[in-house]
């Protein structure tokens, strides 16, 4: 069994069904934590969120090992956060600065059309988290 799937099975067994059948990938798990990332901010279940960001965290930090789960939590999980506003304000507290480093020219082409958010964005994620990306 892969890593990625054993880590899903211990955070997330409640959706395990969605994600360990034989044709199903880590986009799987992906799709269905995006779904629920936005229920837990509107819940205020910090212990779900924690085990959400946590998994995206590892994800991401995965590069070294598979290009393959780290460009999958990147396309399929941190870009989309910008697709909420309940995320979108969350970001600044969620996302670690060389994670949001790394994704913001993603988040910057998620909001083309209204590059004011993404401005915004940037300066909240600056200001909370004394860091100086340029918008």
């Amino acid at each position: 069994m892969s890593t990625w799937r054993r880590k899903g099975l211990e955070l997330f067994y409640d959706i395990r069904f969605s994600f360990v059948g034989k044709d199903d990938t880590v986009y799987s798990l992906i799709f269905e934590l995006r779904r629920r990332v936005i229920k837990s901010h509107l819940n205020n279940d910090n212990v779900d969120l924690d085990k959400i960001y946590n998994f995206a965290e590892w994800c991401f930090y995965q590069y070294r090992r598979s290009n393959y789960l780290n460009n999958a939590i990147c396309v399929g999980f941190y870009e989309h956060l910008v697709d909420n506003e309940i995320t979108r304000r969350e970001i600044p507290y969620r996302v670690k600065p060389d994670i949001f480093e790394s994704v913001k020219t993603l988040f910057e082409w998620m909001l083309r059309k209204n590059k004011g958010l993404y401005e915004e964005l940037v300066e909240e994620y600056n200001r909370i988290n004394n860091t100086d990306f340029v918008n």
